[in-house]
């Protein structure tokens, strides 16, 4: 990010330090305020919230939160792009992140940079991917062979669908264009954009869009309905290692390139935020507070999560993400070239040719508001 609304951010943020408006709420002895949020059922998409209710600082920052555990990316988007928005601000993936960029409708904005998830994982049964070069771990080659003629399965309007489009790019980068996968899939929308490298067959990986929530199952059952390969997102790859002998983790976030490892971030309803800033601000500053107790937290944080999402004890995995801390928030924001903004540069880029056919798209800078992380950054420890 830079010139204008950087820099107008930037100057905000030091004019505002020190007073009561940049100190937090200025109505500690009023009534709460209702704010409508959505989170992800799962470790990274309700830690932030989970903390900020369980420690107190909603509550201190004058927010009475509406916690909705949504089901997708997609129905969340939904609810808050909706004429009479449902959901005022939500955590997201990245796969639904192109709503911000988007201009049309009814405009939301990426509004706080919450964590680097490992959420997407691939799972697959045991024997179908070989550890040729016995490094314990699937190198790309190997990847390459074991999805080569296969099917996979997953939902596809969700992150696992990006996720594995970016897998596959990397894969094929080292082969000839003749010799590179390619994918089918009967979800047209889900090859939107999308150009097959080669049509030989044996090239061909079948997607199958499969919910999230019935790949357990699947990967449980044996015969004609088993579900060998998948790519699922947390806390379900989790589960089915932890109670499916047969199944193994294949790949994860660590096996793409840096440039296609993607931050997950909280989105608002722009019209709702814009409007009502004070209550804006509060929540931002709740929900960085809580941010910096969860990194120094990672495990009570999960056990939050869960009684938030009512999941047993030990369902999910702080190693499934990356939650920066006060060190990495204020080195990854310091200026327009650091690594934060690297992160989201790269989410922008990404996401960017997934908006609607014929819809405006915004530039960088008008997709992000991020005044008040900014004025959180700097004012607290």
């Amino acid at each position: 990010m830079k010139t204008g609304k950087l820099v107008f951010i930037l100057v905000l943020t030091v004019v505002l330090a020190g007073s009561v408006w940049a100190t937090g709420r200025s109505d500690s002895a009023g009534p709460l305020t209702k704010v409508n949020v959505g989170v992800h059922g799962n470790g990274g998409g309700a830690s932030a919230v989970a903390v900020a209710v369980e420690r107190g600082y909603f509550t201190e920052y004058g927010i009475d939160p509406q916690v909705t555990i949504v089901e997708s990316g997609p129905v969340e988007m939904a609810a808050m792009r909706a004429d009479t928005p449902t959901l005022d601000i939500g955590y997201i993936n990245a796969n639904v992140a192109w709503n911000p960029i988007d201009s049309s409708g009814n405009s939301l904005s990426f509004v706080f940079f919450d964590n680097l998830g490992n959420s997407e994982r691939v799972i697959a049964r045991k024997g179908i991917f070989r550890d040729t070069n016995n490094n314990g771990k699937y190198d790309l080659p190997e990847l390459y062979a074991g999805f080569r003629g296969k099917t996979v399965y997953m939902e596809v309007g969700t992150t696992p669908g990006g996720y594995f489009k970016n897998l596959l790019a990397a894969i094929n980068e080292e082969y000839a264009v003749a010799d590179r996968l390619w994918i089918h899939c009967e979800d047209a929308a889900y090859l939107a954009g999308y150009t097959a490298p080669n049509n030989r067959p044996e090239n061909r990986v079948m997607v199958v869009n499969y919910a999230n929530a019935n790949i357990p199952a699947g990967m449980a059952t044996a015969g004609s309905s088993t579900v060998d390969i998948a790519v699922a997102f947390e806390p379900v790859p989790s589960t089915i290692i932890k109670n499916v002998s047969t199944v193994e983790q294949v790949a994860d976030i660590n096996t793409l390139p840096k440039d296609k490892v993607f931050p997950a971030t909280f989105v608002a309803n722009t019209k709702w935020f814009t409007s009502n800033p004070q209550v804006a601000k509060n929540f931002i500053y709740a929900l960085y507070k809580a941010s910096l107790w969860r990194a120094a937290n990672a495990d009570e944080s999960m056990r939050m999560s869960e009684r938030l999402c009512a999941r047993p004890d030990g369902t999910f995995d702080a190693n499934a993400y990356f939650f920066p801390g006060l060190t990495e928030y204020r080195e990854w924001f310091a200026n327009s070239n650091a690594m934060g903004y690297s992160y989201l540069r790269s989410l922008y880029n990404d996401r960017l040719p997934s908006i609607p056919q014929g819809a405006t798209a915004k530039s960088f800078e008008q997709a992000f508001d991020l005044a008040y992380m900014l004025q959180a950054i700097q004012e607290l420890r």
